[in-house]
């Protein structure tokens, strides 16, 4: 799936994934170890991140919303995977990854 996605949903999918991520205010190794997989996978470049403290989540929320069924379901399933990694799905993670739907 991941050689069928554009940057801009790569992008998008790795943004969410770090709010997933940071949410409950930890940064368990688990997590990051994931996030750092997901982004190899993805084959995306570092510097394609130097604003991302600047992207809102609205603005995240209207271009996953673009997603096809099929490139959402294979992003909520990354989602899901991310918020249980560490062992505990934190209400906070929940509560992003349902805004998205």
């Amino acid at each position: 799936m991941t050689d069928r996605l554009t940057i801009e949903q790569k992008r998008v999918i790795f943004y969410i994934l770090s709010l997933i991520m940071k949410a409950d205010n930890i940064l368990n190794p688990a997590e990051v170890r994931f996030l750092d997989n997901v982004f190899e996978k993805f084959k995306l470049d570092i510097s394609e991140f130097d604003h991302m403290d600047d992207v809102s989540f609205d603005e995240l929320q209207e271009k996953y919303a673009l997603f096809s069924p099929e490139v959402k379901e294979y992003s909520n399933n990354l989602f899901r995977e991310m918020a249980r990694c560490d062992g505990y799905v934190d209400p906070r993670e929940l509560v992003i990854i349902q805004r998205l739907s």
